[in-house]
């Protein structure tokens, strides 16, 4: 059986060798990459099994040594599913996890050295277990290599995140159009939408938001029986999953006719943004791009209706792909130069009037 995101078994073992590259470069035993079952991206990119999630609660990994055979650790029932679906052979659970490491250390005798990638989302309780069993060992933090290899995409990812990029634009289409039909409520602005991912064989990547009227003032928003009423703003975001691979697309859509002051701002952030875009070419630093999105807006005199990605105007975009929201971010602190195979979604919406 073919793995979840249908790329071949070459692209998942050329990966699994440039770690092995990275950990002799830097002298550590072993990667350990982690993820959760929401935010599936680290492992999903090693082991090619993307999880079922809620039937357990359980977070993932995958330990690549510096020799030997990579390892995947999953929740019991997902264990079982994996072997017909991942390229990894040792697949464990990961109730296993600290017995495996215990294992590692006496067969070293001596101190690991070990890369930790997804820190930020292992509970406390499974890296207390780690920890207790590699007593002694050194966990060193290894984010980057795996951020610097997800960022740039393949040909054939580029492929499949441009399958997803025109499915978020079939969901987003759906959404308006069932705007149309009077009475209509937020949860059935969300149905149209998830109703087309759904019948492309898609997932939900993240949360469905539609925000009505007094809603487009928060920052996020669950879709809610609210009626949407004649001539209100509705923010439109609809972030599916196709092959493991994620699009993130956002609008701003009014219910009827739009004219005046209204109209005028819907021109200008499409403008903005469609400038924006055109901005984006290799070699570039990724700062000069946050730097021109807001001057822009500084410029049109509507700064209060403009919420660059997040909340804060920390950055205007970031890097989309296996995950919805990925490393890089398009931020005023960004370090990094734009390269030929990055994803990033370039995204604002507008907020704050009904």
């Amino acid at each position: 059986m073919s793995g979840f995101t249908g790329l071949p078994r070459k692209d998942f073992q050329q990966r699994i060798k440039t770690i092995r590259e990275y950990l002799s470069e830097k002298k550590l035993d072993a990667l350990f990459a982690f993820s959760d079952e929401y935010r599936p991206g680290n492992t999903l990119y090693l082991s090619d099994y993307y999880p079922i999630n809620v039937i357990e609660e359980s977070p993932q990994g995958v330990y690549v040594p510096v020799e030997g055979e990579a390892v995947l650790f999953l929740g019991a029932i997902n264990a079982k599913t994996a072997r017909g679906i991942s390229w990894i052979e040792d697949i464990r659970s990961i109730e296993e996890m600290d017995r495996f490491f215990q294992r590692c250390n006496e067969e070293k005798g001596r101190k690991l050295q070990v890369g930790l990638v997804g820190e930020a989302l292992l509970p406390v309780r499974y890296y207390r277990r780690v920890q207790s069993a590699l007593e002694g060992s050194e966990f060193v933090d290894a984010e980057e290599i795996i951020q610097r290899m997800r960022a740039i995409k393949s040909h054939d990812e580029v492929e499949r995140m441009q399958n997803v990029a025109h499915l978020g634009d079939a969901a987003i289409r759906a959404a308006v159009l069932r705007m149309k039909n009077d009475p209509v409520t937020e949860n059935d602005l969300a149905a149209a939408a998830e109703h087309v991912i759904r019948l492309a064989g898609g997932n939900i990547g993240s949360a469905t938001i539609i925000a009505a009227g007094i809603h487009t003032k928060m920052p996020t928003w669950r879709p809610s029986a609210k009626k949407i009423e004649p001539g209100e703003a509705v923010l439109i975001d609809a972030n599916p999953s196709l092959q493991g691979y994620c699009a993130d697309v956002s609008v701003t859509v009014f219910n009827g006719e739009v004219k005046g002051e209204k109209r005028r701002l819907l021109d200008l952030s499409r403008q903005i943004l469609r400038d924006t875009i055109d901005q984006m070419r290799p070699g570039l630093p990724a700062s000069t791009i946050y730097e021109y999105f807001l001057e822009r807006v500084r410029q049109s005199g509507h700064e209060q209706y403009f919420t660059p990605f997040a909340k804060g105007m920390r950055a205007v975009g970031h890097g989309v792909g296996l995950d919805v929201v990925e490393w890089p971010n398009l931020g005023a602190d960004s370090t990094f130069v734009l390269e030929p195979g990055m994803t990033l979604g370039v995204k604002f919406d507008l907020h704050g009037f009904e």
